[in-house]
């Protein structure tokens, strides 16, 4: 079983192809941080639900909206009715909220792994795949829009030559989405 975190990215997506603060109806002091992740956890349910009607093994959300998917994350990167499904459900998907995104500080090896999955993406079609952070982490969201347009062939193709890349969830922490 695969751990999703469901940080989109590329993913992911998406490791976080990296989160920016995320608010559920107003500003984070409209807000508890509890609400926000109820309703993130929500948000997690329906994007899942979508993925099942769609033929995809994944287990329902843990309290904090993690998911597990039967697999090999980089097989499943390459399965096309995988893709399909992220790409029509990923609108779903809502941004993570920011007391969920405690995230573990990435080794050196790590924040390298994820430079390199971020070249590879641009240099087999994704040319406008966001770089990591320092931290090793990407955005996923600048101002509310995705950081990088994932529909395009280009993108589906990047996302199938590169997924060995991170293949195994252990080297990043985290799924990128």
């Amino acid at each position: 079983m695969i751990l999703f975190v469901a940080i989109t990215a590329a993913g992911c997506g998406g490791g976080s192809k990296t989160p920016g603060v995320a608010t559920v109806g107003g500003t984070p002091s409209a807000v508890s941080s509890a609400d926000a992740v109820a309703a993130y956890v929500e948000g997690v349910r329906a994007y899942v639900k979508c993925l099942r009607v769609e033929g995809v093994n994944v287990a329902d959300p843990d309290a904090k909206g993690n998911i597990t998917f039967e697999g090999d994350l980089a097989l499943l990167k390459k399965d096309e009715k995988f893709v399909a499904a992220q790409e029509k459900c990923r609108n779903l998907l809502p941004p993570v909220p920011a007391g969920l995104r405690d995230r573990p500080v990435r080794t050196a090896e790590q924040i390298e792994t994820t430079r390199k999955y971020g070249k590879c993406m641009r240099e087999n079609g994704a040319p406008d795949f966001p770089d990591p952070g320092a931290d090793g982490y990407f955005p996923d969201r600048v101002s509310g829009k995705e950081t990088w347009n994932q529909n395009t062939d280009g993108a589906r193709r990047a996302s199938r030559a590169c997924a060995s890349i991170v293949g195994d969830p252990g080297v990043l922490g985290e799924g990128i989405g």
